[in-house]
């Protein structure tokens, strides 16, 4: 039954790309809503909401308008036209962060989820360079914070990991079954080594005004080069770490732990490392911290990219699909404290 009034939603799910958003919106088992016609939004809110219902909770999407910290005020304005919202899933695609020196574990397609963030971009500026503060936001939401932290140290478990990890795959397929850009891209997932830059290397193939041979440091990389992808550049796979073909692809796997995020888009295979290594981080991405800070809130997201220089497109589809799907699996756990519908 649908619900009567706004105030019986109480998960919101947040998307900063068209993309992300329609993989959660198929994996809705009703729709209830589109853009306002029937539950309106509280004035002064500028959001865009589709209602639905995704197993046993009322469910409000909203669309931000676009990327980064913009997500602070996409949350403040949601819970004035959404007073009873409970819990922020932050839903979508992120740079993986595979740990460093053995870069074992997280593959293109595997999904993330938070237990804590990490904003990396907060520090001071020094005329030395820049001093990032240390330390993770948590702790700040009180026992809202602690129901997720128990939630997902259940999910840590070896049976209910397992467990969550074929229902994902399920609703995976589902999702799958209503069009083929949810498909894996059938593309090698190649990681190459930290230090190795996407930029043009050869001469022979430099265009006119490139930048990536005028120095000796690999900060330079000319517009045409960081238009390219990595076939397209010739890109050096002899420099992987590692190399997973077509073949062995696999189902998506979960790892839940810390999440970096900033208003910046993480592009150096060398900064991610040191951030890994520091702060044991397992992804990058940019909405995370704003929600983070106005609802209690839980990143889910597929895995696109390394979150270095080498990002292409190819896997945006098929992580928004894992990211949806993980997190559709994820609310079968999720016990409101308030009635729903």
């Amino acid at each position: 039954m649908r619900p009567r009034t706004r105030k019986e939603f109480t998960i919101a799910i947040i998307c900063a790309l068209p993309l992300e958003a329609e993989a959660v919106e198929a994996l809705f088992d009703e729709h209830y809503d589109r853009l306002g016609k029937y539950y309106g939004v509280q004035q002064g809110d500028a959001n865009a909401y589709v209602n639905g219902r995704i197993g046993k909770h009322n469910v409000v999407l909203c669309y931000m308008r676009r990327m980064g910290k913009e997500s602070a005020a996409v949350a403040s304005s949601l819970l004035v036209s959404y007073t009873g919202i409970e819990l922020a899933l932050v839903v979508g695609i992120c740079g993986g962060g595979p740990p460093p020196p053995r870069y074992e574990e997280i593959f293109l397609g595997d999904v993330i989820i938070s237990d804590s963030v990490l904003q990396y971009d907060f520090g001071k500026q020094y005329p030395g360079g820049f001093q990032r503060q240390t330390g993770h936001i948590q702790d700040t939401f009180g026992r809202p914070v602690r129901r997720i932290r128990t939630l997902l140290n259940g999910l840590r478990a070896e049976n209910t990991r397992r467990e969550f990890q074929e229902q994902t795959q399920q609703y995976l397929q589902t999702l799958q079954q209503t069009g083929t850009r949810w498909q894996h891209p059938r593309v090698t997932d190649i990681l190459f080594e930290s230090s190795y830059v996407h930029k043009h290397y050869s001469p022979g193939s430099v265009p006119t005004g490139c930048s990536c041979l005028n120095n000796r440091s690999n900060d330079e990389i000319c517009d045409v080069a960081l238009g390219q992808n990595c076939d397209e550049l010739i890109c050096d796979k002899g420099r992987a770490i590692r190399c997973r073909m077509v073949s062995e692809a696999t189902r998506p796997s979960i790892y839940i732990g810390t999440v970096a995020s900033a208003d910046t888009v993480m592009k150096s295979g060398q900064h991610r490392d040191e951030i890994v290594r520091k702060e044991q981080v397992i992804g990058f991405e940019m909405e995370g911290s704003g929600v983070w800070d106005n609802i209690p809130c839980i990143i889910i997201k597929g895995v696109c990219d390394y979150a270095d220089s080498h990002k292409n497109k190819l896997w945006q589809a098929y992580a928004a699909a894992t990211g949806a799907s993980a997190a559709k699996a994820f609310l079968e756990y999720w016990m409101p404290t308030k009635q729903e519908g």
